[in-house]
């Protein structure tokens, strides 16, 4: 922690990045700081380069961080758990931004989608693994201390999951997105939030547990929507297929979009149209028929049928007009519907 004139303990920040090591060194270098910044894993990158950056600040009750790597494989085994130096245990909030990560633990495989929450326990085994470049803001909280605050006996109900984050959740998410990006340039505010902060961190381990006075329906639905957009490319995925994934039955997958606006089918249909106007924009040289494949829709006839149904205009005319008025705003991670 640093003293501000006043007194004040105002947050300690620190960066880590693979720039600064000689080349040749990134990996040993990442290892490094990745057991500095969180805890002791074994990492290999994916791929003939690597590289990384952490940006982290310490607060009195929690750590937070964003992280930015190339394709990397990470682990921690028992035997690394047995042989930490790690003074607690830790509950790893991910807030995904942009690539996927496989998070696996507990038994449980899940992937973190840009735009949503999935928690790890550093006392147990887990594994990670990105096949792109990511980035994640990263909230780190004493495991046994959150669960207290929020009334809740220790489990693993809710490691490898994955969250959407929208209504609640995706209040909280984007408070500590931007908390995250905007610390290392005022300090002074960072700490002001602090008490917010802590408060808000152990509201979200109400928000995600299931099977605490019965899981509600608004966080049900936001694991269905996590799961429609982690299996969005599949043409195949039906209702059927969806309620399977959640292992709930078919009425209970209908009755958690009543009154929203939005079947499950068709708010399915307008994850894949969302999915497909962002890459119209951002990816210029891709083929309307190979972003109609990407987003799961059977052919490209049926794509553009759809697509003109809700925009007014073709794929085509609308990456036209991207490229006329600008590309289009994007997306914040925890803000979207």
């Amino acid at each position: 922690m640093a003293m501000a004139q006043d007194g004040l303990v105002l947050p300690r920040l620190t960066s880590f990045s693979t720039r600064s090591c000689p080349r040749g060194d990134e990996v040993d270098y990442w290892r490094q700081a990745r057991r500095e910044a969180y805890v002791a894993v074994r990492t290999d990158p994916v791929g003939s380069a690597f590289g990384g950056e952490i940006r982290l600040g310490q607060y009195a009750d929690f750590r937070l961080s964003t992280k930015r790597a190339r394709p990397e494989k990470v682990r921690r085994s028992a035997s690394d758990i047995a042989q930490g130096r790690e003074d607690e245990e830790y509950l790893y909030l991910l807030f995904q931004l942009s690539g996927n990560l496989l998070v696996e633990q507990a038994g449980r495989r899940t992937l973190a989608t840009p735009g949503s929450l999935v928690i790890y326990d550093s006392a147990l085994p887990f594994s990670l693994s990105a096949k792109e470049y990511y980035e994640q803001v990263v909230l780190e909280l004493p495991a046994d201390k959150a669960f207290s605050l929020a009334g809740m006996s220790r489990s693993d109900d809710l490691l490898a999951r994955t969250f959407d984050c929208g209504g609640a959740m995706g209040a909280v998410a984007a408070f500590f997105v931007n908390l995250a990006q905007r610390q290392d340039g005022d300090r002074l505010g960072a700490h002001r939030l602090e008490p917010q902060a802590t408060a808000l961190g152990t509201s979200l381990i109400g928000l995600t547990a299931p099977g605490q006075c019965g899981m509600p329906e608004s966080l049900r639905r936001a694991e269905a929507l996590a799961y429609m957009r982690v299996h969005l490319a599949d043409p195949d995925l039906d209702a059927d297929g969806i309620a399977a994934g959640l292992h709930v039955s078919r009425r209970t997958l209908f009755r958690l979009f009543e009154g929203t606006g939005e079947s499950a089918m068709g708010r399915l249909r307008s994850l894949r149209l969302e999915r497909a106007r962002v890459m119209l924009r951002t990816q210029p040289g891709k083929q309307v028929s190979t972003i109609a494949l990407e987003t799961g829709f059977s052919s490209s006839v049926q794509f553009y049928r759809a697509f003109r149904a809700v925009a007014g205009m073709t794929p085509g005319e609308y990456r036209e007009a991207g490229i006329t008025e600008g590309p289009a705003a994007p997306v914040i991670p925890g803000l979207e519907t």
